[in-house]
C-alpha cells in the first residue's frame, strides 16, 4: 500500500491551524480555563471520557460535555474506570450552570457534586443550577464545610457531619445553593451541611434520608421530594424519611411537595433535630399522617397552611 506523505502533511497542518483557531476547553487540572463566551468559562473532560470534572477555581462555569460514568461488563486488566466524582469543587465563590445537561454516575462509587472541606479549607458561596444529576448508591449532592466526629447521623461516624455536636454557634456562612435540578438517588440525593444555605426549584427523587441538611437558616422553597420508602432494615438502618433537618435553627421550609411511596408504614415528611423555629408553610404532603416530627425538645415549629393528602 503506497503512502501520499503529501496528503498527511496536509492533513497536520490543518489540524493545526484547527487547533489553533479553536478554543480550549477547561477540565479538572487547568487551573486557568479559557473563556468560552460572554458569562461562563466551559468545563469538560480533556481525557474524551467525559466521566468527570474538577474546579480548582473560582469563576461561573459551564459544563460543556455530558458526563456519564458506567463500569464496563467485563474490566480487562489495567483498563480504566471512573472513580472522581462528576463534579469535584476545591474552590469558594464558584457557580456551575449544567447547561440543561444529563449527567449521570451508574457505578456503586459515582458521586455526583463533592465540595468539602479536605484540607481545612472551608468552602462556601456555592451555586449548582440547571441540570439533571442521576447517581446510583452514592449521594448525587454532598456538600460540607467541616467534619465532626461527634455525630453520628449516619450510624458508622463515616457521615459525622452535624457542625460541633449541636452547639449551632460554631457554624459558618455557606451559601450553598441548589436551583432548577433534577436529582435522582437510590438511596440519600442531598447531603448538605453549612448556614444559609438555599434550595429552591428542584425534582428530588430518591430512598430513605432522601434530603439531609444540617445547619441554621436553611431556605428550602418551591422543591419537589418523591420518597420511594423502603424498610428500615432493607436501608441500611436509615429511617425512610424525606427532609430530615438538624440544628436547622431559624429554617424555613415552604410551598414543597413531598410524595412518599413504597413502604410507607412509618415513613416521615420532615424529621427534626435541635432545630427551633423552623417555619413549615404552604407545603403539600402525600403518603403519610403527618406533616411532620420532632426528635427533640429543643426542636418546634411553626406551621402554617400546610396539607395533608394521606
Amino acid at each position: 500500500m503506497r503512502i501520499n506523505f503529501r496528503t498527511i502533511k496536509i492533513f497536520i497542518k490543518i489540524f493545526i491551524i484547527h487547533r489553533i483557531l479553536t478554543p480550549s476547553f477547561s477540565n479538572a487540572e487547568q487551573l486557568n480555563p479559557k473563556v468560552h463566551n460572554s458569562f461562563c468559562e466551559v468545563a469538560v473532560d480533556l481525557t474524551t471520557d467525559n466521566w468527570s470534572v474538577s474546579i480548582r477555581n473560582s469563576g461561573i462555569f459551564c459544563i460543556g460535555s455530558t458526563l456519564k460514568q458506567t463500569f464496563p461488563l467485563i474490566r480487562l486488566t489495567h483498563q480504566a474506570v471512573p472513580m472522581s466524582p462528576l463534579i469535584s469543587i476545591f474552590s469558594s465563590n464558584v457557580t456551575v450552570d449544567l447547561m440543561n445537561r444529563n449527567l449521570s454516575a451508574q457505578t456503586p462509587t459515582g458521586q455526583g457534586v463533592v465540595a468539602e472541606d479536605t484540607s481545612r479549607m472551608p468552602r462556601h458561596t456555592i451555586e449548582i443550577r440547571s441540570g439533571t444529576i442521576r447517581t446510583a448508591s452514592q449521594p448525587t449532592i454532598f456538600m460540607v464545610n467541616s467534619w465532626n466526629s461527634n455525630n453520628v447521623r449516619f450510624g458508622s461516624g463515616r457521615f459525622a457531619i452535624a457542625e460541633s455536636a449541636g452547639d449551632l454557634t460554631q457554624y459558618k456562612p455557606t451559601e450553598f445553593v441548589l436551583e432548577n435540578l433534577t436529582l435522582t438517588a437510590e438511596n440519600h440525593v442531598i447531603i448538605m451541611q453549612g448556614m444559609n444555605n438555599i434550595i429552591r426549584h428542584c425534582k428530588i427523587i430518591g430512598g430513605n434520608g432522601t434530603v439531609n441538611v444540617f445547619g441554621p437558616n436553611l431556605i428550602f422553597e418551591d422543591n419537589e421530594i418523591i420518597l420511594h420508602a423502603r424498610a428500615q432494615a432493607e436501608a441500611s438502618d436509615q429511617a425512610p424519611a424525606a427532609l430530615y433537618l438538624e440544628d436547622a435553627a431559624g429554617s424555613v421550609v415552604r410551598n414543597n411537595r413531598i410524595t412518599i411511596k413504597g413502604n410507607t408504614s412509618g415513613s416521615q415528611a420532615i424529621v427534626l433535630k435541635n432545630s427551633p423555629n423552623v417555619t413549615l408553610q404552604g407545603n403539600t404532603i402525600s403518603g403519610t399522617d403527618s406533616l411532620y416530627n420532632l426528635l427533640d425538645e429543643q426542636s418546634s415549629v411553626m406551621a402554617t397552611d400546610n396539607h395533608l393528602n394521606r
